[in-house]
């Protein structure tokens, strides 16, 4: 389980994956994630999701990814559509009361029961999206042509992270030759281009300063804030017969925390499933006071950004002013805590650690 089954695709089958499923699902509660982040709820709700379809029999394995450390696309993909179906399906199946009268005279019965009470147990409860967007209209001036927008992005990213994107950003109709989010004919709902959807997803995986510069490209558009929060990547070690299963692409998730992290794996001997997760805040907006990152595992472009391009870089910054902030936390087991404070103090940051008990 430790190799890769796909690109980027790890498949964990088992008795190691109720329990990875339950740390991640209790790390979500235990991280306190406000508005920034994708809803907690949903998310959770799609790993509850997997953990009882596994345990049901509907699937054999789950795909996890193995840069991240999350369930992957398709894992998620299987269960959204399960939420979809689940009303639908259970309008057509027999009553339990029939499935559990059969069950004994042949296989297929007792399948179907599993699957009746999967259906029974998900259906209309929360679920992440796969990628959902919308646009609020904040503030119109129909005598100026001034508008005021936000626009909420949640996705599973390509890098197997998951992502909300905040944008708000201000439309004056003078500067219009192509409207980028139009108005409807009451004036108080909206919906964005698709030319700027296209710009939105194209950078989704960039930092928040590289999306709120590539925004400005946009004609008509004066953009006030990015804001982004990552969940992602989570590191495990789940002990297993052989040897522990591990991610085995860490590297391409977070290089600076898989060094740290294989070095810790060398010595670590827990019995226990051990995880880090990772939660990370990223702003880039001209109200931010200062500009600082508090994020052990990713510096400001400011601080890392080749001479060849800083010429560039300064003027960039000069034509949209704007300040960039970036934070991260970290939900832990105790086998882990170790791990994750001695890579804040080696950077120098302060950050949230919270235990997973």
């Amino acid at each position: 389980m430790n190799e890769l089954v796909t690109l980027h695709t790890q498949a964990l089958r088992g008795e190691v994956v109720p329990g990875y499923l339950a740390k991640l699902a209790r790390g979500l509660r235990a991280a306190r994630l406000n508005n920034t982040y994708p809803d907690r709820r949903r998310v959770q709700g799609s790993l509850e999701a997997m953990k009882l379809a596994m345990d049901a029999g509907i699937y054999d394995q789950l795909y996890v990814d193995a840069r991240a450390g999350l369930p992957n696309m398709a894992s998620f993909t299987r269960v959204l559509t399960d939420h979809e179906v689940a009303g639908g399906s259970l309008s057509r199946m027999s009553d339990t009361a029939h499935y559990e009268q059969k069950r004994d005279e042949a296989e297929v019965y007792a399948r179907l029961l599993d699957k009746r009470r999967y259906f029974e147990a998900i259906v209309g409860k929360p679920h992440a999206p796969l990628d959902e967007h919308r646009v609020q209209l904040r503030r119109h001036d129909p005598e100026t042509g001034t508008a005021e927008f936000r626009l909420d992005l949640t996705k599973l990213d390509a890098s197997g992270l998951y992502v909300r994107i905040t944008i708000e950003l201000t439309q004056v109709a003078s500067a219009w030759r192509r409207k980028v989010i139009d108005l409807d004919s009451d004036g108080e709902s909206a919906a964005a281009n698709e030319a700027f959807h296209a710009t939105v997803y194209r950078n989704a995986s960039y930092d928040a300063e590289h999306l709120f510069i590539h925004m400005h490209d946009i004609e008509g558009v004066s953009v006030d804030r990015v804001q982004r929060g990552v969940i992602g990547p989570v590191l495990f070690r789940l002990p297993h017969a052989g040897a522990p299963i591990v991610p085995a692409e860490p590297e391409q998730g977070n290089p600076r925390l898989a060094h740290a992290w294989r070095r810790w794996l060398e010595t670590a001997t827990s019995d226990e499933p051990e995880l880090v997760l990772c939660f990370q805040t990223d702003i880039a907006a001209r109200d931010v006071r200062e500009e600082k990152s508090n994020d052990p595992l990713e510096d400001l472009l400011s601080t890392s950004i080749q001479d060849s391009e800083r010429a560039r870089y300064q003027h960039t910054r000069e034509r949209f002013p704007f300040k960039v902030f970036k934070d991260r936390k970290f939900v832990v087991t105790r086998g882990a805590e170790g791990l994750v404070r001695a890579v804040c103090e080696a950077a120098g940051t302060k950050n949230l650690i919270y235990r997973l008990r």
